[in-house]
């Protein structure tokens, strides 16, 4: 059941620019857990590229710690639901490394959406 789940939260994430899932990422568990750290470090990698950006454009302090206390509790938020969803490790078996790095791969892309959309506002009256 829990790779039945797995494979329905990859759709999602195949459009223009996204993690490409390889056929030989279904090989087996092992593969299906290297596949999906890599595709965790292809959406932090963004979003660490698109933060740097955002953070370079805010004018003042006070922005700026905004924007990086924003950040931090959403990582937290990230962890924490994860761990909810994918569960403990130690109450897992093999699928858990997975189940995990696909929950905050998913939750990255969707934090990737929410900067890009923040890096793509720059008109007076843009709230950020």
């Amino acid at each position: 059941m829990k790779y039945i789940l797995l494979f329905l939260m990859f759709p999602g994430l195949s459009f223009a620019g996204d993690y490409i899932w390889k056929d030989e990422c279904n090989r087996d568990q092992r593969s299906m857990n290297n596949c999906t750290g890599e595709m965790l470090a292809f959406y932090d990698k963004e979003l660490n590229r698109l933060y740097a950006i955002q953070m370079n454009h805010l004018q003042t302090e006070a922005r700026k710690k905004l924007f990086k206390d924003a950040q931090l509790a959403w990582i937290s938020f990230r962890d924490k639901d994860c761990l909810y969803s994918a569960g403990r490790r130690e109450d897992s078996g093999s699928i858990w490394p997975a189940a995990h790095n696909a929950c905050l791969s998913e939750q990255t892309k969707s934090r990737v959406l929410e900067l890009k959309a923040y890096v793509a506002c720059r008109d007076n009256g843009c709230p950020y």
